[in-house]
């Protein structure tokens, strides 16, 4: 699938992509999904299914509160709301009648990068520009500090390089 033809069915799925402007800033892949990108993984695809990768520290589900116990085990506590705060990550979890169904993770910059399924990672505004669709709404938002990029501390020193190579955005 082309770039252009993929921005066109992703605007199909997501109408509030349109107006609020995206782009597509990493190719399709099958090898990881949302959630593994939203921790900072994107050399294997998480899933509570077996034989997928799953953390450990995690229940095996597809509730909410599983998911959240992913990214608490990473360090992120619950927040109020998708707002950037300087100092730390987000990440946004949706879900849709109590079983999660997507994660974003806010960049440096402020808006929000996701992972669309085994299409390509889109950059987006906020955690909304996503809502009503196949995903559900953004249901709870959670925060960890952040570690500088050249930090060799803690499991996010990938991710952190990984979120810091897109240049700040011109949506």
């Amino acid at each position: 699938m082309g770039e252009s033809e993929g921005t066109d069915e992703l605007a199909g799925i997501f109408p509030k992509l349109v107006a609020e402007g995206f782009r597509v800033v990493a190719p399709r892949s099958n090898q990881y999904n949302c959630i593994a990108f939203a921790a900072g993984d994107t050399s294997r695809w998480w899933s509570f299914h077996q034989p997928e990768y799953w953390p450990v520290h995690a229940t095996r589900s597809n509730s909410i509160d599983s998911l959240v116990e992913v990214f608490a085990g990473l360090g992120f506590e619950r927040c109020h709301d998708s707002r950037a705060e300087s100092g730390f990550e987000k990440v946004a979890l949706y879900a849709q009648q109590g079983a999660w169904t997507h994660a974003a993770v806010q960049t440096p910059h402020g808006t929000w990068l996701s992972k669309i399924g085994e299409g390509p990672v889109i950059e987006h505004h906020n955690p909304e520009s996503l809502a009503g669709g196949p995903y559900g709404n953004p249901t709870i938002h959670m925060r960890r500090q952040a570690m500088p990029p050249d930090s060799e501390a803690g499991p996010r020193e990938e991710p952190t390089r990984m979120q810091s190579q897109y240049p700040k955005p011109a949506l």
